[in-house]
């Protein structure tokens, strides 16, 4: 038998592999008889398996995403801050302010070690963020240490803005400048 076509054999239009077919398409298949009923079961099933799998997947890939951006939102204050550290860096080291711009250099090295290794435990092990406080991200050795800086700077230096970790009150969880709002069941 000879067949005569406008396409050359490579151009023709491939068949649908099996898993691509839909539930009505395998169904016809079966009744043609181009498909056994066993492998039309088994691939249904592989099928609704996929389907699933595929559904988990995107849930998980919205879910951390929603928390990734929670993190970010918990740590922003720490990115502003490194923001402000590096440019009261700049500005000390353009004056020749060593002590100050030792400090900054310092205190912002630190603050981005702490952001980095709260973003990093979230990628190592994604999970809603433990803690909604920016501070609880932060070691207390790193607060300890700042305030040593600090209080070792020259008096004339602190007159200047005073960094966050130094405002900030763990006892109250306050940055000062705050105000404490009491709840109904606390006493005056």
């Amino acid at each position: 038998m000879e067949l005569t076509s406008k396409n050359c054999k490579a151009c023709r239009p491939k068949r649908k592999p099996p898993t691509k077919l839909s539930a009505k398409e395998i169904h016809n298949r079966v009744q043609t008889g181009d498909m056994n009923v066993l492998v039309a079961k088994h691939l249904r099933e592989k099928q609704a398996q996929d389907e699933r799998n595929k559904q988990a997947m995107a849930a998980r890939k919205r879910w951390l995403k929603v928390w990734k951006a929670e993190l970010a939102d918990v740590l922003a204050p720490i990115k502003w801050e490194i923001v402000s550290a590096r440019n009261a860096w700049m500005y000390a080291r353009r004056k020749g302010y060593v002590d100050k711009a030792t400090f900054y250099h310092e205190y912002m090295g630190l603050l981005k070690h702490e952001k980095t290794h709260a973003e990093m435990q979230h990628l190592l092990k994604p999970s809603r963020p433990p803690s909604s406080r920016w501070a609880d991200y932060i070691s207390p050795e790193v607060f300890t240490r700042v305030r040593d800086m600090w209080a070792a700077l020259p008096p004339i230096f602190k007159e200047s803005k005073i960094p966050l970790l130094i405002t900030y009150r763990p006892e109250m969880g306050i940055t000062r400048g705050q105000t404490v709002r009491k709840t109904e069941g606390e006493s005056k």
